[in-house]
């Protein structure tokens, strides 16, 4: 159940970044083509709007991330305490209990520098800079959600059912031990 909740929300997530990152790629091509034009001459907002729509596709693309449990770690580690039963799930919630704490500073600080940001936006006059640094309370909160809804999942044992990848440190560890059991089995 939990599992299912899991990559549903990440499926969700990777949709709106990419979805973000295809409408600030359109944004900058139709503003080269229309530069070309004398008489419109381009968009005066499109760098900022680039800008922002990179920042909060990258945002949930860390979200995706953290849910997943897909971070970058070192992986001689992870091999290592492979070997005992409580290891993989001893290191992943370590990861994700400082995660937790990285993401309640981001949600906590982006908080109060979007509460002091009034000025206004360059080339969008009707925002502020308060309403554009949102993203990272925004972000943050859902970032510790998918923290949270990672350490349950790993905590239920659900993370058991991942294939480990075939190409990983850990997955050619596994297949030496292997092959010793097999040749001291003879």
């Amino acid at each position: 159940m939990l599992r299912k909740i899991q990559k549903g929300i990440d499926k969700i997530l990777t949709i709106i970044a990419s979805i973000l990152l295809a409408v600030m790629f359109f944004v900058l091509v139709a503003n080269v083509v229309l530069r070309l034009i004398p008489a419109v001459g381009g968009f005066s907002w499109y760098m900022e709007f680039s800008q922002y729509a990179n920042v909060w596709a990258m945002m949930f693309g860390a979200a995706g991330i953290a849910i997943m449990g897909t971070n970058l770690r070192v992986e001689v580690i992870d091999s290592f305490l492979h070997k005992f039963s409580w290891g993989k799930k001893a290191t992943s919630l370590i990861v994700d209990i400082f995660e937790l704490i990285f993401y309640f500073i981001v949600t906590y600080s982006g908080f109060i520098l979007s509460t002091k940001a009034r000025q206004a936006v360059s080339t969008m006059p009707k925002f502020s800079m308060g309403q554009v640094y949102m993203i990272f309370p925004i972000a943050g909160a859902l970032c510790i959600f998918a923290v949270i809804i990672h350490m349950l999942v790993v905590l239920t044992g659900q993370d058991e059912e991942e294939e480990i990848d075939p190409n990983s440190y850990a997955a050619a560890e596994q297949k030496r031990e292997d092959e010793k059991r097999k040749e001291a089995a003879k």
